[in-house]
């Protein structure tokens, strides 16, 4: 019996492998940085829809590297999980590139890593596209990302909203511009300032809220200048993006922000400031603050509702598309001038 049972188990445990995706690491040329990019690449099971299927960017934090989120963040397993035939999302393909500690900049001028802004939005998407039966079209593309990834996803979804529907952070490292009359202050500087002046009262009954400042450290490693450059780091920060494209009325990506409320580095203010500002401009976006310290649990746990959330806004994106024009409705015109008449929210394609 003891035997029999093992045999069944073992072939249960096959089975499983063998209706499983697999990840394949790449390395695929980069232009932008003069050398390849190691990236791993979450394949899912079966064949591709018609089309292709659609394409999420899962981005690493500091210190990180391709194989994070495959290492530490049991992604292939909840992957697999989750895009089991029955189970809760469509299968993707999910593209994990290392990007040093870049934070997602181009900042090869400046003495940093590498231009990895370009090497991710260019380079990288024309090589995934090249490689794999995938969608090409904005509503069918997604950024995701952790700490610094999460910094990152927000950033290349503002800087190039025409390439992604959603844009996904956790625990993001979000902090918000650096006031000019502490512009040229050290990082051990504001530091303190930061610890001084975040919680203020103004008076028994009163306390402020005062600006989130970038975290002290060495960890920027040439990304905004070095030294420190407190005007590049706001010129490329979340909130002056954000600003610049409110103001174009730019048409941005849903957004997506998770942390925990234990985070270590007290992330959660930058989540909701960041949250706030979206809001209060009136874009589509959603936040979550649960339990949990800056750890991979926690990154592991959020990923499934910012992948849901990506799903969700795929469906309703291809539900325009899709969506028949009423006869009474459609205007007597030339194929070129119909294309004009389309519904100006529907996605963009971007190749």
């Amino acid at each position: 019996m003891r035997h029999l049972l093992l045999s069944i188990a073992l072939l249960v445990a096959g089975t499983s492998a063998a209706s499983a995706g697999v990840v394949e690491f790449k390395a695929f040329d980069s232009p932008a940085l003069g050398r390849t990019l190691p990236t791993a690449v979450y394949v899912p099971e079966g064949a591709p829809p018609v089309g292709g299927w659609p394409v999420v960017y899962l981005l690493h934090g500091h210190n990180g590297n391709e194989r994070s989120w495959v290492d530490l963040g049991a992604i292939e397993e909840t992957l697999d999980r989750l895009m089991a035939k029955g189970g809760d999302l469509d299968p993707a393909l999910v593209v994990m590139p290392d990007a040093e500690n870049s934070w997602y900049v181009d900042s090869e001028a400046a003495g940093g890593p590498g231009d990895y802004e370009t090497a991710l939005t260019r380079d990288l998407r024309k090589a995934v596209e090249a490689a794999y039966p995938v969608r090409t079209d904005r509503t069918g593309r997604a950024v995701v990302g952790l700490s610094m990834g999460g910094f990152g996803a927000l950033r290349l979804g503002l800087t190039h909203p025409d390439l992604y529907a959603v844009s996904a952070s956790l625990s993001g490292a979000i902090w918000q511009n650096i006031p000019q009359a502490l512009a040229g202050r050290s990082l051990d500087d504001l530091k303190a300032v930061q610890n001084e002046t975040y919680l203020n009262r103004l008076d028994e009954a009163t306390m402020t809220a005062g600006v989130i400042l970038p975290s002290v450290g060495d960890h920027y490693e040439g990304a905004f200048g070095t030294p420190f450059d407190a005007g590049r780091f706001n010129a490329l920060n979340v909130f002056t993006l954000l600003a610049k494209q409110v103001a174009a009325s730019a048409r941005l990506p849903a957004f997506y922000i998770a942390c925990g409320d234990d985070d270590g580095h007290g992330l959660w203010r930058g989540a909701v400031a960041f949250y706030t500002a979206l809001k209060a401009n009136g874009e589509q976006a959603e936040l979550r603050i649960a339990d949990g310290d800056h750890i991979w649990p926690v990154w592991a746990r959020d990923v499934v509702g910012a992948l849901a959330y990506v799903e969700e806004q795929r469906e309703a994106g291809d539900a325009v598309v899709t969506a028949p024009v009423p006869a009474d409705d459609r205007p007597a015109a030339t194929p070129a001038a119909a294309v004009l008449a389309l519904d100006e929210k529907a996605p963009v394609v971007a190749r």
